[in-house]
């Protein structure tokens, strides 16, 4: 995998906010992934002020670290109280993946695809 850049995480669901932070400390959590981890915030629409943080940014770095982060992220949708079916976007460099599941197995698939060297999804 390479693994260098940043990925930004943005979660689609009922309550944004709350599973952003929700994920964020998750991450923050996962031995592999400490220091690597922050919030962020999308740049506001039109005539908005700001907004509260809703993007998770993950330093890649090198060491299979794009491995660890989706095998956490999968682990964090199975571990959920309330199975949901979120939407997750992964942006990295020029590319962008969309995934709308509460399917931790699927979801670590194509994270871990799109993570890799190749052509992604």
């Amino acid at each position: 995998m390479n693994d260098t850049g940043d990925v930004q995480l943005a979660l689609g669901s009922a309550r944004p906010l709350e599973h952003s932070l929700e994920l964020a400390e998750w991450l923050r959590r996962e031995r592999g992934l400490q220091g690597r981890v922050r919030l962020a915030h999308a740049a506001p629409a039109a005539g908005e002020l700001g907004a509260a943080p809703d993007l998770i940014t993950v330093a890649l770095g090198s060491g299979g670290i794009a491995t660890v982060l989706a095998g956490s992220l999968a682990t964090w949708l199975q571990s959920r109280r309330t199975p949901t079916k979120l939407r997750i976007t992964i942006t990295r460099a020029d590319r962008t993946l969309e995934i709308e599941t509460g399917d931790a197995n699927e979801a670590e698939t194509v994270i871990r695809r799109f993570l890799d060297d190749g052509d992604g999804v």
